[in-house]
Formats: structure tokens, sequence, C-alpha cells
């Protein structure tokens, strides 16, 4: 394949092979996202089939995720190990399998053995279709045109998946939003075979499968505590996950720290820049991800609009983000990454306010869908160029752990804002309703009406009357003000997210070769006092034998001045 440079030094233009081995990579990636969410809507036609009991189904529609979040750190290590190209095919080809064996799953216990490998394979795909681009592209231009392609695919298979998946259910059985997977999934594998590269870059560390329990434990305990608080409330078997949870991320960084061959290099928390965007992944989850599901309650209970407008209305910002990741290869040449990223919360903080003040004045429909469109217009850019600086600030063997990384980062940002934003808006909710419902309601209806908005409107269906009336305009306020305050928290967390990216100031993508990490201007260096400070210890490399064909992580940094890791 024509990747390698010329002897000039100049990054080969890619060729048509290049560009559909791009192509090949995004659409099983595509329909990978679209699993996640397309799931929620085949759950009724599942349960009605298969007859789960509730928690079977509980585990159906969330072990794949969990999964996915758990094994993750794994499969960066596996990136390097055994290289992007050969991991890839894998979960393909099991992505593939399992597909097929969730449609035509004979009972539930089928069915979750199928998602498990579902999440297995998601888990894989993510770091190793990343890691793959450094091989297929050697120009930073077309490095970062790809990787919007990549994160667009993510993004937009999460977006269209409820749509594809209510498309299918609409003709054809439950099992056929799986087996729609199958021929991608073979396609893709008997393509990649031929157009894939092969990475030369590899560790050959053996794996430490104690780090590799205690890594999925963690992570999975963490992340299910967290789903369940939003769910059900803050009760003791999830507080006990959650505090697991933790107790094991805590034993997974000791280990790390001491044995030879760690799972997860703990020195990538040095480089400053990734430490950064870790941090910002996660809150701009919080801020501008996780609020959506509040606003979708509140459009259905307060304004009213049935299911089949709302998805054409969530449908308007979904276009605008496919729009806003097109753009964002050139943005990211023009502009700095700080700048592009600054820019995009600044707009997204704008489209936050834009909907305060639709709730505020009146339930307009259009001022939310304006709302919307601005915010993901100003996200999808700040999100792309993140992951692509954050996994290019790395040398390429390591940009499979880079990948986990802002795979956690965002899937742990996510869940602590529906934790922390959904909680807040029930809590005001399940307080205004109850101190402005009807005189001489019945406590057990008040306790319905206050669990949730659907239980409020279902208690004020059944009442009936004045009082069922005045009910459900009691329910309508309160959550119009739980959606307020969810909205308000999200606009401060987007702030600071503005602030947290002040850090990126003065940092450049590569500018001829994704292989070469990303630096800082001598002007952002010297506005930091130098390269190095007692607090952040240099990167070792002389603890690991480097292949000969790699530089290690401080020596490729240093040929642009002083170490951007500090």
């Amino acid at each position: 394949m024509n990747t390698t440079k010329a002897r000039t030094g100049t990054p080969a233009n890619p060729t048509w092979r290049e560009w559909t081995a791009l192509a090949v990579l995004a659409l099983p990636l595509f329909m990978m996202a679209t699993d996640f969410t397309a799931i929620f809507l085949a759950t009724p036609a599942i349960a009605a089939d298969l007859m789960p009991s509730t928690t079977q189904l509980l585990w159906v529609v969330h072990i794949g995720e969990l999964i996915a979040a758990g094994f993750v750190i794994t499969m960066g290590w596996l990136t390097g190990r055994i290289g992007p190209r050969l991991l890839l095919l894998m979960a393909l080809a099991l992505y593939g399998i399992a597909s097929a064996l969730a449609a035509f799953a004979p009972n539930a216990e089928t069915l979750l053995v199928a998602r498990v490998l579902i999440g297995l394979a998601a888990a894989a795909a993510s770091p190793a279709g990343i890691a793959l681009l450094r091989s297929l592209f050697s120009s930073a231009k077309h490095f970062a045109i790809g990787f919007a392609v990549v994160m667009g695919a993510f993004s937009v298979g999460g977006a269209l998946g409820p749509p594809l998946a209510g498309l299918l259910l609409e003709y054809f059985w439950w099992g056929s939003v799986f087996l729609l997977n199958v021929p991608v999934a073979a396609v893709a594998v008997l393509a990649g075979l031929w157009l894939f590269p092969r990475a030369a870059d590899r560790t050959t560390d053996r794996i430490d499968m104690t780090s590799v329990l205690i890594s999925v434990g963690a992570v999975i305990l963490v992340v299910y505590g967290l789903q369940n608080f939003a769910d059900r409330g803050i009760t003791v078997p999830y507080t006990l996950a959650v505090v697991t949870g933790l107790a094991l991320g805590w034993w997974f960084i000791r280990r790390q720290r001491r044995i030879e061959n760690p799972l997860l290099d703990l020195d990538l928390f040095s480089i400053r820049v990734l430490r950064i965007l870790a941090i910002v992944f996660v809150t701009s989850q919080v801020a501008f991800m996780t609020a959506d599901f509040v606003l979708v309650q509140y459009l259905q209970v307060v304004t009213g609009i049935s299911t089949a407008p709302l998805g054409l209305l969530l449908a308007i910002p979904a276009i605008a983000a496919i729009i806003a990741t097109a753009m964002t290869p050139v943005l990211s040449r023009k502009l700095t990454p700080a700048t592009v990223m600054t820019a995009g919360m600044g707009i997204a903080v704008v489209g936050t306010i834009v909907l305060l003040i639709a709730i505020a004045a009146a339930p307009v429909t259009p001022l939310f869908a304006v709302g919307m469109t601005i915010i993901a217009l100003g996200v999808s850019p700040p999100m792309v160029v993140g992951a692509q600086l954050m996994v290019t600030t790395v040398s390429g063997r390591q940009t499979g752990p880079a990948a986990a990384i802002q795979d956690i980062a965002s899937s742990l940002g996510a869940t602590a804002g529906i934790v922390i934003l959904g909680s807040l808006a029930m809590a005001v909710f399940n307080r205004s309703l109850r101190a402005a419902a009807p005189d001489g309601l019945d406590d057990s209806a008040l306790d319905a009406a206050a669990e949730s908005p659907g239980g409020a409107v279902a208690a004020a269906d059944s009442i009936g009357g004045a009082t069922g009336a005045e009910l459900l305009h009691a329910a309508q306020d309160a959550l119009t003000w739980g959606t307020v305050a969810a909205y308000i928290v999200a606009l401060i967390v987007g702030v600071a997210t503005m602030v947290i990216l002040r850090g990126l100031r003065g940092v450049q993508l590569p500018d001829d070769d994704p292989e070469e990490p990303a630096h800082e201007t001598a002007t952002a260096e010297a506005a930091i006092g130098g390269s190095k400070t007692a607090s952040e210890p240099s990167i070792d490399t002389t603890t690991e034998e480097t292949p000969t064909n790699e530089k290690p992580i401080n020596e490729e940094l240093g040929r642009h001045g002083n170490n951007p890791a500090h």
C-alpha cells in the first residue's frame, strides 16, 4: 500500500486503497454504534417473544455497554501486542457471529451471551480501528480526515440507531436489528484481509491476567452502580458496587506501578495534554450529552410531542452533528486545537442558554430544535479534535491504550452525567410535585406520581376529572423546574470545561506525520515555566526494551523541543 514516506520525507498521498479501507473500517463501526441505542426500541418485542425475567431483560439491554467499557483497557493493550489489523479483523468476525446468534436466539440466555460477545467486539474495535488509521494515512491532513470519518461513524451510528431500528421493527421481527449486521461484518472481514495494513510496531510484553480481571471488575462495577443510581436511586447494593469498583481501581493502579508488564502504562498520565483531555471528555459528556434524556421527558410530558414527531425533531441535531464532524478536518488545519475546542464548547454553551430560554419563555418546539442543533454543531468538532489530539500525543504503539483512556473517560462522563443531572432533575421534580399536588390526593397516588414523570402522567390519567388535570398540571410544572435545574448545572459545567481547555493553549496537532506526537509551541512551553516540574515525573524509557523501528515517547517528543508531557 502507498502509505510510506517518499525519500524526501514528504508523506505519500493516499490511493483508492486507503480510502476504500477507510470506508470498510467506518461501516462496521457505524453498525456497532447503532446496537447500543437500537436495543432500547427492540426491548418490547424481545420481551414478548422470549419472555425473559425482569432481571434478564435489564441485563440484555445493558450488558453489552458494560462489557465494552470493562474490556476496553485490555483491548487497548492487545492493540499494541498483536497489532490493530489482526485485532480488528477478529473483532469484526466475532461481531458477525454474535449478531447472528442474537438474531436467532431461542431464549433469553442465548441472547444474553450474544450481547456479551457483541460488547467484547465493540471493546476491541474502537482502539484497534483508531490505531489502524495511523498505518493507513501517513500525512496529518489525511489522518485528520480519516479520524473525523471514524469518529463520525460512532456518533452518527448512535444517533441513527433508534430510527433504523424502528424502520426494521415496523416490517420485520426483532432479530432483524441484529441480522443486518452479519453481512456488514462479513464484507468488512473479507475486504479488511486485503486492504488493512499491518503495523510494524508491537510490544513483546506478556499480558498480566490479574490486571485484566481487576480492570474489568473495576470499570463494570463503577459503571453498573452509577447507572442504577440514576434508574433506581442510591441504595446499599449499588453503593457497594461503586465502592468495590473504586477499591479495585485503586488496586489496579498500585499493581500497574509495581509490575514490569503493566496492562496500562500509567506514564501516559504524565503527559499533561492527555490528562487535560481525559478531564474534558468527562466534563463535556456531563454538560452537553447527558442532559438530553431529561429534555426528552420534558418534551413528551410538558409539550405533548408524540414519539414520531419527537424522532424527527431529534434527527435535526443528529444531521447537524454529521455536518459539524465533516467540517472538523478543515477547522483543525486552520485553527489550533485549543481554539477549535474552546470555540465549540462556547457555541454549545450558547445552545444550552437557548434551551433555557425556550423552557422559561414558553414550550415553543422550533426553539428547542434550534437549541439542540446549536449544541450539536458546537460539541462535535471538540470531540473529534480532542480524541485526535489524545491519540497523536503518544507514539504509534501507544495509540490503542490512549484510545482506551478516551473511551473510559467518555463512558464515565456519560454515566456520571446521567446520575448527577438525572438525579438532580428528579429530586427537584419530586419535591416540586409534592408541594403543588392537589389537596386530598391519596398518599399512594402521590407517591406513584412523584416517582417519575411517566408515573405522574399515568396517575393523572387514572384519577381523571379536575383532580387528575390538576395533578398533571402540577407534574408538568415540576418537570419544568427539574429540567431547568439540570440545564443550569450543565451550563456551569460547560463553562468550567472552557476554562479547563485553557491548558491546551500552544498545543499543536502534527503538521506532517501522524506518527509524530502532538507538540507545544515554544511560547506555550515558556508560559508554563519549562518542561518539567517536581510533581510531574518524566516518562521512564529505560525499563522497557524499545523496538528498533520506534523511538521512545520522550525521544520523539524531544524532536519538538521540551517534552509536552509536562
